[in-house]
């Protein structure tokens, strides 16, 4: 059975009936389960139980439909609501006003999608893990499921910040120097050069080993940014073990903190601009940061590497190179949203902030993979790249 095209049929029901009575036991039988079990399924796929998403998918419909002019008992009552009073309530509480307001020019209605669930290809640890310090699993081999979520920018930093502050290297990890992601090195890429004397800024410094790091190295300054206020701590925490005094923001990248401008020799990010809301204004925000002639070094996992699974001793395709939309997934009783972005976005992006692009590294270091040599994920990284790395300049 293809589970995926099952579960899109039964959401494709549901959609057709919210303004009448919902049969489950159709959808159970479209997914060939019980009642019970459909309703366990969706609540793991989507984090939200079935009986709240259709509630927020009618007063969103309800919504649409007052705004195009509809008498509200009517729309009360196609929904399912015994008596105006009890649709106004239901109403104000999901969108904040009440139903009459709805047709005024400028009112925010909280519109709640309809989901779809298609495969996303999520990542597998590719070297033994350290209980301290384990390598970043966004975006490589193994097949996941993820349901697409509409772009709110304010949603999605919510939802990732609060994994970061309950699960994030708990169910993820921690990539950090000296490795950029899976099998691509500093120590062979050479790409920082000398940094003793240097100021430094990292976007999404997570625990702080990235800075240790660069202080490892007699950096002048460090500084970094991180949207989790749990990963600010433990990054002061570790930081501080090793001696070091770091100027720490909790804040999104995509945002003004008081970071100052025209300021570090260094901006860099390891695995973290991926998770930017507004990849184009980052990089902006990025470029006022460093001084002229600055340097901006970024990794994430290869876009090519997230549309394509090993299998069977072969490769083959899983989702569209193309696709942009946002996604979630959920990992560990927490959930994150990711948007899987063309390699020419970021390169396209970094031009119109202003960048030159120095170096870009897509190849796998092999005595790296000589570490993993019998797993798929290694044996995948040797037929097409999985992280890659780029080395860019400020005009």
């Amino acid at each position: 059975m293809d589970w995926q095209k099952c579960m899109n049929q039964a959401l494709d029901y549901i959609e057709n009936n919210l303004s009448c009575d919902i049969d489950y036991s159709v959808t159970a039988k479209i997914m060939n389960c019980s009642e019970w079990e459909f309703r366990r399924i969706f609540s793991f796929f989507a984090q939200i139980p079935l009986s709240e998403y259709i509630r927020r998918r009618r007063l969103t419909m309800a919504a649409i439909d007052i705004k195009n002019g509809e008498k509200i008992i009517d729309v009360a009552i196609r929904y399912g609501y015994d008596s105006q009073a009890a649709f106004s309530r239901a109403f104000s509480r999901l969108h904040g006003i009440a139903p009459s307001l709805a047709r005024d020019e400028g009112a925010m209605l909280k519109i709640f999608p309809r989901l779809t669930f298609k495969l996303i290809l999520m990542e597998g640890n590719s070297m033994e893990k350290n209980p301290g310090h384990r390598t970043n699993i966004i975006g490589a081999g193994e097949v996941g499921c993820a349901v697409s979520v509409d772009g709110d920018k304010n949603n999605i930093r919510k939802m990732n910040g609060s994994f970061w502050d309950t699960k994030g290297n708990e169910v993820i990890g921690t990539t950090a120097l000296p490795l950029y992601g899976a099998f691509v090195s500093e120590e062979k890429c050479r790409l920082f050069g000398n940094v003793s004397g240097k100021k430094l800024l990292e976007i999404c410094c997570g625990t702080g080993h990235s800075l240790q790091y660069h202080g490892d190295r007699n950096a002048s300054e460090l500084w970094g940014i991180d949207i989790s206020e749990k990963q600010i701590e433990k990054a002061k925490q570790h930081l501080s073990s090793k001696g070091y005094l770091a100027k720490l923001f909790c804040s999104p990248m995509e945002e003004d903190c008081g970071i100052p401008v025209d300021y570090f020799d260094y901006v860099y990010s390891i695995y973290g601009v991926g998770w930017s809301t507004d990849l184009a204004g980052t990089f902006c925000r990025i470029a006022s940061y460093l001084k002229k002639d600055g340097v901006f070094i970024f990794s994430w996992s290869h876009p090519i590497h997230k549309c394509v699974a090993f299998e069977n001793d072969s490769l083959s395709f899983k989702k569209c190179y193309f696709d942009e939309s946002w996604y979630s997934v959920s990992l560990d009783g927490g959930a994150i949203s990711l948007s899987d972005r063309k390699l020419s976005t970021y390169i396209n992006a970094l031009t119109k902030a202003g960048f030159i692009i120095d170096e870009m590294i897509e190849e796998s270091d092999d005595e790296i993979i000589q570490l993993k040599k019998d797993s798929d994920f290694a044996k995948k990284a040797k037929m097409l790249p999985v992280t890659f790395v780029i080395k860019a300049r400020k005009l």
